[in-house]
C-alpha cells in the first residue's frame, strides 16, 4: 500500500488575500528596477533588467491564477485535488520568504506549519 503524504492544511479566505498581496507586492518591488522616468532611453529588450522585470510579471500572473484557483476551491465549499495542487504551488512560490522579516505576522505561521509538513 502507497502510504500517502500529508498535504499542508488549506489557508483562509484572508490568509490567501495577504499571501497574495504580499507576493504582488515582492513581484511589484522586482519588477520595479525596469521603471524608466520620461526622457530615459528604454531599456534594450535582452538586457537582464528587462528580463527581471519580464520575471516579475510572470510571478505576479501565476500567483493571480493559483489564487483564483484556490479561492474558487474555497468559494465552493468542498476544495478538491485542484485547491491542494494551487496551495502546494503557492506555498512553492512563497518558501523563499519565510524566514524573511517583511513577511507579514500572520502568514509566518501559516508559512512554518507548511514547511514543517512537506517531506
Amino acid at each position: 500500500m502507497t502510504e500517502r503524504i500529508a498535504q499542508p492544511s488549506l489557508p483562509t479566505g484572508d490568509q490567501l488575500r495577504a499571501l497574495r498581496d504580499f507576493v504582488h507586492g515582492r513581484s511589484y518591488s522586482a519588477g520595479s528596477v525596469a521603471v524608466r522616468l520620461p526622457g530615459e532611453a528604454p531599456l534594450a529588450a535582452d538586457s537582464a533588467v528587462a528580463d527581471a522585470a519580464r520575471v516579475a510579471g510572470a510571478l505576479y500572473d501565476v500567483t493571480d491564477v493559483l489564487c483564483e484557483r484556490l479561492f474558487a476551491e474555497l468559494d465552493a465549499g468542498q476544495p478538491g485535488t485542484g485547491a491542494e495542487v494551487a496551495w502546494e504551488a503557492l506555498l512553492a512560490i512563497t518558501g523563499v520568504w519565510r524566514d524573511a522579516p517583511e513577511v507579514p505576522a500572520e502568514l509566518r505561521e501559516l508559512l512554518a506549519d507548511a514547511a514543517r509538513q512537506r517531506p
